[in-house]
């Protein structure tokens, strides 16, 4: 993940893509980054993949943003550039 603000990136290799990964990086890294540095996520912008949506009663992370009052915006389908600068990143880190 990469905050489009400060451009700090925060990255986990993990051998499963689903939603605790994706919370836990969050939880782990992201969230305590922020809060020593006196902010807060506001808002999460995602792709459509199964481990940032689905189902809200089964799914794990929309309850996760939920819960630290994070709002969460899903690009469009099929359309990478509307998430240009992690896709950017995402190309650099391979």
């Amino acid at each position: 993940m990469i905050d489009t603000y400060s451009k700090v990136s925060f990255v986990k290799l993990y051998d499963r893509k689903n939603a605790l990964v994706a919370a836990k990086v969050l939880n782990d890294k992201a969230i305590p980054w922020f809060e020593e540095q006196n902010a807060h996520i506001l808002r999460m912008l995602t792709d459509r993949g199964t481990e940032h949506c689905g189902k809200r009663k089964s799914h794990e992370y929309e309850p996760y943003l939920s819960t630290k009052d994070i709002d969460h915006t899903r690009t469009k389908a099929k359309s990478p550039q509307t998430n240009g600068i992690y896709e950017r990143f995402l190309q650099t880190i391979k």
